[in-house]
This record gives C-alpha cells, structure tokens and sequence, in this order.
C-alpha cells in the first residue's frame, strides 16, 4: 500500500462513509470537483439508507454483496430511477476498489448489483429543427410576447439566448462536442483549420475541422481570455472554474429550454446537438464506424480495434460534406419559397 497517496490511513478507521468523505475532499484538493460531486452524492444516499436501518456508517468488512443489494432495493423503493441508481452504485464502487488498492479492503460487495446504463429516451432532433433553430429571429420572437425591445435586462436575456443557440450550433458542426469539453476550449487549441483537444470525460485526443458556420460563431463571440468561446473565464483557481462551469451549463440549458418553447416544444438540451448529430449523420449515410470514432467512443472494444486505422481527415470530410448539404439545401429552400 502507498501511504503516501492514500486519502485514510488504517489509524484512522476502518469504516466506509468516513473513507468516501476522506476520498471526496482528496478529489477536490486534485481539482476533479466533477467526480468528488458524484461521490458525495452517492455516499450521502447511501448514509441515508444506513441511518433507515439504524446505522451512522459500517465497516468495511460488514459491506456484503446482501447489503448493497438491499441498498439498490431500498433505492427503488424511493422512486429513485434505475441510471440514477446505477450512477450512484458506480460511484460507491469506485470509492471502494480506491480502498482496496489501499489494503483497507477485500472483496466486491457490488457483484449482485446493476451499474449498467439503461436505455432512455433518444435525444436527438432532426435535420430540419437544427436549421429551424438556425434561423430562428430570437429578438422577434420575444417582442411579439409584448415584451419592448428595449432596456438592458432585455438585451441581457436575447444576448444570452444568442450565445446559448451559437454554442449548440458550434456543438453540432463539430461533431457533437460536449458542454465540458467546449467549455475548457482553448485559443492554442485551433491549429490552422483544426481544433483538436482531449476528452475530458475519455482523455482520447479529438482533431475536427473548422467549418464556416464555427468561425462565423467565434467572431461573434470573440473573448479576450485564453478561453476559445466565453463559457467560463477563471483560470487560477479550480474550484473557481468549476464553480464557473456549473453555473454556466445550468444557465445554459435553462437557455435551451426557452429556445425550445420557442420552436414549437422541442425538448432541448446541452446533450441534443451531441445526439442529434449522430442520428443525422446516420441518415446522411456515415457508417456506424466513423460516426463512433467521431464522437470519441470507447467503450466498445471490437469497435475500438476497427477505428484504429480510420484518419481524422476521413471524418473531417464527411463531417463537411454533411453539413454542406445540410445547410446550402436548406437555403436554398428558403430562397425558393
């Protein structure tokens, strides 16, 4: 065991929840807020569930396959749905295998439970809402509601719900990009006609190609931070900047939400652009391969192995075609109508 990198020592207690608090602020004082947020969420459920059978923690040898069992059923029974449950399983298992690596515990009490992804929804929308949102006339739209276009909080609000539509937009031509990737975009990271960046969430490297309707949103939204679009600003302090980040991807779908009413309904939000580009990308016919290359998958490992020997440049092109034909057609059904 490495005592140096462990976030509890033996001395000071054998027992769970007090571990996966430890682990939390270890993970916070390393800057992944986002991972020691989904652990403390996690780990509060699970207290939750302890104090209903009359326990503040337990040790780590009392964690049994028949308890995190019950735990899952427990969890049902409060309405709790089965991702969020698997989500918080993942978590706890994760803070648990932490400690086995640090001697302080044997065994996997999470055997007997599901910490897969269970089918939702599809979040996607179609060729034509991307387009329809592309023109939407957002400053109309709120002025026929009998708002006056004018006054500062007005402004704010159709400058917000800009930006928020330019970043979607920005989302989907580059192959669908996460808000947390997009986010934490940097200027150096534009190399000629190529943004290329890591997956934060994967760490696999991810070249896509500039295309028009991007440069066309950078101009619109030139920042003086190092940061390439105007999403967060701090770049000392990582609580700070994640603080930042949250705040900006709740505002954000907030945004969505009201841009979504707008259009009739459309249910909208900052993981749609990321969907919806690869259903349509599958019916401007990319293979299934390049459209999982394209997004970073890596959770396939059969498919992994074939996507080794695809260029970038092979998904750039398609990338650009598509959205070629996506726009220009549309434009010119615009003109002719």
């Amino acid at each position: 065991m490495d005592k140096k990198n462990s976030s509890i020592q033996p001395t000071q207690g054998c027992k769970y929840l007090a571990y996966a608090t430890a682990e939390a602020s270890h993970l916070k004082d390393m800057g992944r807020f986002g991972v020691a947020i989904n652990h403390v969420s996690a780990y509060r459920r699970f207290a939750d569930y302890l104090k209903s059978i009359g326990k503040n923690d337990i040790a780590f040898k009392k964690m049994t396959p028949c308890l995190m069992t019950d735990f899952e059923g427990w969890m049902k029974s409060q309405g709790i749905c089965r991702n969020t449950s698997s989500c918080y399983l993942r978590s706890l298992s994760a803070i648990w295998n932490k400690a086995v690596r640090e001697g302080l515990a044997t065994g996997n009490p999470f055997v007997g439970t599901y910490r897969g992804v269970a089918k939702t929804q599809k979040r996607a929308i179609d060729a034509d809402s991307i387009f329809r949102l592309c023109s939407l006339d957002i400053e109309s739209v709120l002025t026929e509601k009998g708002r006056k276009p004018v006054g500062k909080k007005l402004r704010q609000h159709i400058d917000r719900l800009l930006l928020s539509r330019d970043l979607f937009l920005f989302s989907f031509c580059s192959r669908g990009i996460t808000f947390v990737d997009m986010a934490f975009l940097r200027k150096s990271d534009i190399k000629g006609s190529t943004i290329a960046y890591v997956r934060r969430k994967t760490g696999q490297r991810i070249e896509v190609s500039v295309e028009p309707l991007m440069i066309d949103i950078l101009d619109r939204h030139h920042t003086t931070t190092p940061y390439l679009l105007p999403i967060i600003t701090e770049q000392q302090d990582n609580q700070l900047m994640y603080r930042q980040y949250q705040n900006a991807i709740h505002l954000y779908n907030k945004s969505l939400t009201e841009l979504g009413n707008m259009l009739g309904g459309l249910k909208l939000t900052s993981y749609v652009s990321r969907h919806s580009w690869a259903t349509i990308a599958r019916r401007n016919d990319l293979p299934v391969s390049v459209i999982s290359q394209a997004l970073g998958h890596d959770s396939i490992h059969t498919t992994e192995i074939y996507l080794k020997s695809l260029d970038s440049n092979v998904i750039n092109q398609a990338n650009h075609a598509m959205l070629e034909r996506l726009f220009k057609d549309r434009k010119r059904k615009k003109r002719t109508v």
